[in-house]
């Protein structure tokens, strides 16, 4: 079959009413409560195709309306389907059982990315101090793999020929911070994978700073774990030294967990009470 034919024949298998679904999804995860004007011009769909979709889903709970406002918002229906998957995806549990032995040595929210595709990284799971001023993220966030700490800890492991192909559209200048040559980006890269963990420095929003660690699985990173800080907290090198070391020393611990128990937190000791840490 030629790649032509393998293009079609992909198309022909998807599912116009899901893919337009997603755009909804997508359009109120970004900017929050839309009305159905709003939504009709964020996601390109029609006004009938858009006005039917979001009663069909709002029966599901996946989208609930304010009688009010007369806006839609994410429903209590994905809330269930993502602790569901979550609790599938035991690699995010081995990983938070680490990150909670943390939380009193850092002043962070802790956050987990994966990488989507060869550009993109999402947040899929957080877990953030109770009693102390924290930086704040949503959930589902997608973010440039250029953005920060986080993305060079992905990219410190792609082949560099990748990587340049990655480059070849230019460094974004987020902050005056931002690392916009590709030759020192592409120093920290090479510095990442030495010594196992990645700072950013207010590059990818002003006053907060990033130390992240991935961790391996098969000597690529299966996700990647950030303590999120205010500059302040990680204005001295040594703090940095010691947060890097420290994240690196969990993701290896929670890398040799998952070896050893390759269906995830299930037959770890605590892997099912981490919410009651």
């Amino acid at each position: 079959m030629s790649r032509g034919e393998v293009a079609q024949t992909a198309k022909a298998y998807q599912v116009p009413a899901i893919e337009r679904s997603m755009l909804i999804l997508q359009a109120l995860q970004q900017h929050g409560p839309l009305g159905l004007a709003d939504l009709v011009s964020e996601t390109g769909l029609s006004r009938s195709t858009c006005y039917y979709l979001v009663r069909t889903m709002a029966k599901a709970q996946l989208v609930e309306s304010d009688e009010e406002t007369r806006k839609y918002h994410l429903g209590i229906g994905l809330v269930e389907l993502g602790s569901a998957a979550t609790e599938q995806l035991g690699y995010l549990g081995v990983i938070k059982r680490y990150i909670f032995d943390l939380l009193e040595e850092m002043d962070a929210t802790f956050v987990i990315y994966r990488r989507l595709d060869r550009g993109r990284v999402a947040i899929v799971d957080k877990v953030e101090p109770s009693h102390r001023l924290r930086v704040t993220v949503p959930l589902g966030t997608t973010l440039p793999i250029q953005g920060g700490s986080f993305g060079r800890c992905f990219l410190a492991y792609d082949h560099p020929t990748a990587v340049r192909e990655i480059l070849n559209a230019g460094l974004q200048r987020y902050t005056e911070q931002s690392i916009t040559d590709v030759d020192r980006f592409l120093s920290e890269i090479n510095g990442v994978r030495e010594r196992g963990w990645a700072l950013d420095r207010e590059g990818f929003a002003l006053g907060v700073s990033t130390v992240a660690a991935p961790m391996l699985r098969d000597g690529q990173p299966l996700l990647v774990v950030g303590a999120v800080a205010m500059a302040a907290t990680l204005a001295d090198d040594a703090t940095v030294e010691r947060w890097g070391r420290r994240l690196r020393e969990i993701c290896d611990s929670a890398s040799t967990a998952l070896h050893r128990h390759p269906r995830g937190s299930s037959g770890l000791d605590g892997g099912v009470a981490l919410d009651e840490r």
